[in-house]
């Protein structure tokens, strides 16, 4: 199988739909720079209809087929169509490759089968997903990975938990960084306008574009901010993302250390928002105890804002030597890295120019060359 050229691939992109952060930036990125790399590549991608609605969107939607079926769109049976019914469809069209690119995976496929795990946050820290979910992850991931021909995660940070709680041979499992996260997709909305619309006065904005989740520590930057704001009282911290249960906590938590005013969780901004904000940011500070890669620090870092992040996970992969780095779980210590990038403009922008020299390192480009690659090996194995 693995002597005649790869002409088809298929996509399990089940799970997509709008407002999921990274994985959704993964298959708007991914899918365009493998077709740039390979024009001739025949792209079939599965989705529901609320993954059509995100994809038709795209400027390089025309150049793949988009395939829903009624089977896939079934209330709480995304799961077990993706288990079954989307392996039948990829065999069905003729594909080389199957491609699943978040966890689930059929268990048994007659094109080649790849899956990306991009970190093991669902079973390391289960409380940061719903009891179903976790339950089910825990039956069938294990068997989907151990099944699979190629597994592609995102760091060696994740690859060394995959093989230690799955059990995947390390041979099976190739690191493919990703690309510089998404590109800007909208022109900044202006800074006074921004400011006026979030309620930002003219203070000095720390971003952090983060989901409101446990695993992503936000509690723990929000306590930071008290020692920041004590420091420097004209500063804001502003956290866009979905509005989560979590999310309640910290705002309660914020106004419980008096600086209720000082926090601003807007939500989900629009994309010219998000570039607004990107403009008018002093610095950006990423908390998260867990990442398979750490996008936000590469697009913090392409907009030229100096970074401060944190040193576990795959994180420091991803930084280098271009950001600032602490330990997560001591808050004086995340606001002794923000004070610095606040207090000194020469370190700001020496972390400015090392950002901008590190991004030019990751490229979507680079990305689709080692997965066509990851792809072949795929097909070599049967």
């Amino acid at each position: 199988m693995g002597g005649a050229p790869l002409r088809h691939l298929a996509v399990n992109a089940v799970f997509l739909q709008q407002r999921m952060g990274g994985l959704e930036t993964y298959v708007r990125e991914l899918l365009p720079a493998l077709l740039q790399v390979r024009p001739d590549l025949r792209v079939s991608v599965f989705v529901t209809s609320a993954g059509r609605e995100v994809l038709e969107a795209e400027p390089w939607a025309g150049s793949v087929e988009i395939v829903t079926h009624p089977l896939v769109g079934l209330p709480f049976g995304r799961a077990a169509a993706e288990l079954t019914v989307v392996g039948r469809l990829a065999a069905r069209r003729g594909a080389d490759v199957l491609h699943s690119v978040a966890l689930i995976a059929p268990l048994k496929t007659r094109p080649a089968n790849v899956v990306t795990i991009a970190d093991m946050t669902w079973l390391r820290q289960s409380e940061t997903i719903s009891l179903p979910t976790a339950l089910l992850w825990r039956l069938v991931v294990p068997a989907v990975a151990r099944r699979a021909d190629r597994i592609i995660t995102l760091s060696q940070a994740a690859r060394a938990e995959i093989q230690e709680d799955l059990g995947v041979p390390p041979e099976n499992i190739d690191v493919i960084p990703c690309g510089p996260g998404s590109r800007p997709a909208a022109e900044p909305t202006p800074e006074q306008e921004l400011r006026e619309k979030l309620g930002l006065g003219d203070a000095r904005v720390i971003l952090a574009v983060s989901a409101l989740s446990r695993h992503k520590n936000v509690r723990a930057l929000v306590q930071a901010m008290a020692r920041v704001h004590e420091a420097q009282p004209n500063t804001v911290l502003v956290i866009p993302g979905n509005p989560t249960p979590h999310g309640d906590e910290l705002e309660t938590l914020a106004r419980e250390l008096g600086i209720g005013a000082a926090v601003r969780l807007p939500g989900w901004v629009s994309a010219a928002d998000l570039e607004g904000l990107y403009r008018a940011a002093s610095c950006f500070v990423l908390p998260s105890l867990r990442e398979g890669f750490g996008l936000p620090v590469l697009e913090a870092m392409a907009r030229g804002v100096p970074v401060a992040c944190s040193n576990r996970s795959a994180v420091p992969e991803v930084a280098g030597d271009a950001a600032l780095l602490f330990d997560p779980e001591r808050p004086d210590e995340i606001a002794g890295a923000i004070l610095r990038l606040l207090d000194d403009p020469a370190l700001a922008e020496k972390l400015v120019e090392l950002g901008r020299e590190r991004v030019r390192s990751f490229t979507w480009e680079k990305s689709a060359e080692e997965t066509l690659a990851a792809y072949e090996r795929s097909r070599q194995s049967r």
